[in-house]
């Protein structure tokens, strides 16, 4: 009998009848589950990874971390199946071999984005411990160099190599198992082509979440107060999309409650007056007022690297000293969990955002106060000096919109003293310091801020000591070199007019399995140090948003147009401490110590004499601070 099948051409594209068959809507299912098989593998990949910092892990909890992540899975699924669901009814219709160069091509480009996207996920992870969002693009868009000094070579050669493995397997996983459909000459492709249209239209199911009001997002997938087993769970590339997707839209996050009772609560929590008894130590008065203000703020310092803290000892010996010599304020904390957003809140008063960062909105971040212009007006001068690249992250345009005279950058040293890969370390920056207050004029009053970088990843300093960690090694070269930049600045002639702050930006490399959720990432020391400073510790609670009301309010400078600071010093003044990471919020107060969640809608930390006190508070704080960063 004669076969009535064709014979094969190599122009013609053949599907198995396992995978992809000759019908179309059957290749259209297969590669909708091979994508959502893709994010549930990345899963199992994470936690082979981080489940050793996972307290309590458990063999279901492996199982629940893929069941509860399946929602966002199948929703990249969705996305990813649109256009292969285009070439899939193509091909009912046409035999041409480009037709089959597009799909491989298509799956080729989406299997290297996707696998870029698990593979930073899983190597960020273990820095930044949120998942992946648009915070390396802020980075890298705007200083791609300074945004890779923290990779070591090693660990950029395996990540690399981790991508293309991982694109291969997804292009071959995908390619090999389902084949477009040959072309039906008598095989209905009419009724195939309404079949796949339509179940190309019912994608929005996925995609959306189902039927109801809500939709999909990324604390869809959170079922547990155990946060990294629903960080687990979390598709990266969903989470990317959506804080590029809702990265302008400031007006509209974190709305909690309606404008007015915001604004009641928020209203009890700033005060802006500058108190009574500022004209103590230093005033506005010729003869009293420091020529010298340096502010000292420390890469990646906290309070537990830290003698005091006791989790390791002899790291930070001067910086231990300090906090009996001058005023040490004890209960004080970090804003947030990255340099861009300290800086901010530091030198603006600025509480730091979960989402974004206002440093890289220049139309933004050029418009706040800042200590430099405050200062400024009260005569003077101010320079900013920092060894690594200022374009990162727009920090230079945020410097110099906010006042600052001069920036100290990398560029500005010989290439000889370009050590590492930030730049330049702490060392000859704290010597260009001196250099430059021996060459003033005397009778010149000068703020002088400085951004340390020694003790940031990858930690390559120009100094090796008896410690072996190359982590406490670099930690233990910015406290030497801040030790000898302060003793330096005790001999001179002028210490008596000279006011030093030391305040760390956040908690940075140590301990390497950083926990966003425990107290202890945000609790950093602030010391004051002057020739006219006066040895005191300092109870009341403060964070980084009130340096500069405190600060100004030491100098006797008005300081009203710093609506979120507060002079930690006034007794007038609401004291509390507030902090954010993606996405949640965290508020410490007398009654109340606590962190919620913004995705799990809870709190996930809350203790005190009056728990959840402190929850209608930190959300109307919140609240208020968008309005504030999104008002013109």
């Amino acid at each position: 009998m004669q076969n009535s099948v064709s014979p094969i051409n190599d122009n013609t594209i053949y599907s198995p009848p396992f995978m992809g068959g000759a019908r179309g809507w059957v290749c259209f299912l297969s590669v909708f589950l091979l994508w959502t098989l893709i994010g549930a593998l990345s899963k199992l990949a994470f936690l082979a990874v981080y489940a050793s910092i996972i307290d309590g892990i458990t063999a279901s909890d492996w199982w629940d971390v893929i069941w509860h992540g399946l929602v966002l899975d199948v929703a990249i699924a969705g996305y990813l199946t649109i256009i292969p669901a285009i070439i899939i009814i193509i091909s009912l219709w046409t035999r041409h071999k480009a037709i089959k160069w597009v799909w491989k091509g298509y799956f080729a480009i989406t299997g290297f984005i996707s696998s870029l996207a698990y593979v930073a996920n899983i190597a960020l992870y273990g820095f930044w411990g949120f998942p992946l969002d648009n915070t390396p693009l802020l980075y890298i868009k705007t200083s791609p160099s300074d945004a890779m000094a923290s990779v070591t070579t090693g660990q950029l050669i395996g990540g690399l190599l981790a991508v293309c493995a991982s694109t291969v397997f997804i292009y071959l996983l995908i390619t090999r198992l389902v084949k477009l459909p040959k072309a039906q000459q008598n095989g209905k492709p009419l009724l195939q082509t309404i079949v796949i249209l339509l179940l190309t239209a019912l994608l929005i199911i996925p995609i959306r979440g189902g039927f109801g009001t809500g939709t999909n997002h990324t604390g869809t997938v959170y079922y547990s107060t155990n946060i990294r087993l629903c960080h687990a769970a979390v598709n990266p590339i969903f989470c990317f999309i959506e804080s590029v997707t809702h990265e302008e839209n400031i007006a509209d996050r974190y709305r909690f409650m309606d404008n007015k009772e915001a604004t009641d609560i928020f209203n009890d929590m700033i005060y802006t007056a500058l108190r009574a008894d500022s004209v103590g130590v230093f005033s506005l008065r010729e003869d009293s007022q420091p020529r010298n203000v340096v502010v000292i703020m420390l890469e990646s310092f906290s309070k537990y690297i830290m003698t005091e803290a006791g989790h390791v000892k002899g790291i930070t010996p001067n910086l231990d000293r300090y906090t009996k010599e001058g005023i040490y304020f004890k209960n004080f904390y970090a804003n947030s969990f990255r340099t861009d957003r300290a800086i901010v809140s530091i030198l603006s008063g600025l509480p730091a955002q979960p989402t974004m960062s206002v440093m890289d909105i220049p139309h933004k971040s050029t418009a706040l106060p800042s200590i430099a212009s405050a200062m400024g007006k009260a005569g003077y001068n101010s320079t900013f000096y920092y060894g690594g690249d200022t374009n990162y992250s727009n920090m230079k345009s945020y410097l110099m919109g906010t006042g600052f005279q001069n920036v100290v950058s990398d560029k500005d040293f010989p290439n000889e003293l370009h050590t590492g890969k930030w730049g330049v370390a702490d060392g000859p920056v704290y010597e260009r310091i001196l250099k430059d207050m021996n060459t003033s004029d005397k009778k010149e009053r000068h703020l002088r801020v400085v951004m340390s970088e020694s003790s940031h990843e990858p930690f390559d300093v120009p100094f090796k000591s008896h410690i072996k960690e190359p982590e406490l090694n670099a930690f233990y070269y910015a406290d030497k070199c801040l030790g000898e930049f302060v003793e330096a600045m005790k001999k001179r002639a002028d210490w008596d007019n000279t006011l030093v702050l030391i305040v760390p930006d956040h908690l940075g490399a140590y301990p390497l399995n950083i926990d966003n959720y425990a107290m202890w990432r945000y609790e950093i020391p602030m010391i004051l140090l002057g020739g006219k400073v006066a040895a005191q510790q300092v109870e009341t609670i403060g964070c980084q948003t009130d340096i500069p009301a405190t600060l100004l309010g030491i100098l006797g400078i008005e300081h009203n147009e710093f609506l979120f600071s507060k002079d930690i010093l006034d007794a007038n003044a609401p004291h509390f401490a507030f902090f954010t990471f993606p996405d949640a919020m965290g508020m410490v107060t007398e009654e109340n110590t606590m962190i919620y969640d913004n995705a799990l809608n809870k709190p996930t930390l809350d203790e005190g004499s009056k728990k959840g006190c402190n929850i209608n508070k930190a959300k109307a704080y919140l609240q208020k601070l968008y309005d504030y960063i999104a008002s013109p």
